[in-house]
């Protein structure tokens, strides 16, 4: 399938793939940051110790939150790869170039 096909020019197609690229390096970068740590082994004050399993659970969370958003992205790479990225999953249609821009790893148009 070519790229004209989807309506995505060459240099359309480049600029996604880069901005997915940055994303991917991105969220790497935050998984680094955010692999919570073990507890310290001395006891602590009760307040200190929600403080700490408060944090712990912020992090999880946003971890969890970036791991499922990378595998989006990679997704999307892998379908520039493929041939298949700009299509949308549920109908086949081309996914607007506006919409690519705003979420490159959609999977479908805004409507559906």
């Amino acid at each position: 399938m070519a790229d004209a096909e989807i309506g995505l020019t060459k240099e359309q197609l480049e600029s996604l793939r880069r901005r997915l690229e940055e994303e991917r390096s991105r969220i790497l970068r935050i998984l680094q940051v955010s692999a919570p740590t073990a507890p310290p082994d001395e006891e602590t004050e009760m307040e200190e110790s929600a403080q700490r399993a408060t944090e712990r659970t912020h992090a999880l969370g946003v971890a969890e939150r970036e791991r499922a958003l990378l595998a989006e992205v990679e997704r999307a790479l892998a379908k520039i790869r493929g041939g298949t990225y700009g299509r949308s999953e549920a109908t086949g249609d081309p996914i607007p170039y506006a919409r690519l821009a705003a979420v490159p790893w959609a999977r479908t148009g805004v409507d559906e």
